[in-house]
């Protein structure tokens, strides 16, 4: 209800100028409605656990606000690279990785939503091909100063405006999931008992630095089969469904810097 409203007013502002000027009571009623959005989203996340219930949390997030996609980004500070890790069409979403451009950076170092009409200069011409992306808003998931990365909303290739009340709204839902990633929920308490050998924990650094199995078994030296089994160990050990998530897993837990 929330999300027909909202969208009703941008529509209505926008075509009506001399409009602006709302009355107290329906400014209160946006406000209200906006807090009862927010509230639904913390009773999702109180009964949800950790990440492996975050892609039906990303899902519930694209019917609440009213977008036809939502897409998350983990971010690697140190290495200021991006990896695509949980959406719909997942080998297209997980085929989005590497470091950040100048101008991506520009964007992505913004802790505040970010707004693109247009996202040409900011995006690769071939991954807005890839999800036909037209206007798009990035939201950080941020705690505590950390940036655990971003989600994207957009409308699968239909250009969108937005109100400073939808930005703000989302800025709320980046610090409310940014919270939820820090919290110690079962799943990840179990990493402080994690033990690795040294040699899982080079296997661990070089897939956070993107490497595939061949060019790791050139670097190590090792055999492709050999590497393939110690990454499975790590997905075995971090109970990651897969490549990106083991990373994640890394990171969250302290395991890598």
């Amino acid at each position: 209800m929330f999300s027909h409203l909202i969208h009703s007013y941008n529509k209505w502002t926008g075509d009506e100028p001399e409009q602006h000027h709302k009355t107290k009571q329906e400014n209160a009623e946006l406000k209200r409605l906006r807090l009862q959005l927010l509230d639904q989203l913390d009773e999702l996340l109180i009964i949800s656990a950790g990440f492996k219930d975050f892609a039906f949390i990303l899902k519930k997030c694209e019917e609440f606000f009213n977008y036809k996609r939502c897409v998350f980004y983990a971010y690697i500070p140190w290495s200021n690279q991006l990896y695509g890790t949980i959406g719909s069409e997942l080998p297209k979403v997980q085929s989005m990785r590497g470091q950040l451009s100048s101008k991506q950076s520009m964007v992505f170092n913004s802790k505040n939503p970010v707004f693109l009409k247009n996202p040409h200069n900011y995006i690769k011409e071939e991954h807005i091909q890839l999800f036909n992306l037209s206007s798009v808003i990035f939201v950080p998931i941020v705690h505590d100063q950390q940036v655990f990365g971003w989600l994207t909303f957009d409308q699968l290739g239909e250009e969108f405006d937005y109100s400073m009340d939808e930005l703000t709204l989302l800025e709320q839902v980046g610090k409310r999931l940014g919270l939820y990633l820090s919290r110690k929920d079962d799943e990840v308490s179990i990493g402080t008992d994690i033990q690795m050998t040294e040699r899982e924990s080079m296997i661990l650094y070089l897939l956070a630095e993107g490497y595939n199995n061949k060019k790791m078994a050139e670097l190590l030296p090792l055999s492709e089969h050999t590497v393939r089994d110690y990454v499975s160990s790590l997905m075995t050990k971090f109970k990651a469904k897969n490549r990106t998530q083991a990373v994640v897993y890394g990171f969250r837990l302290g395991l890598l810097k």
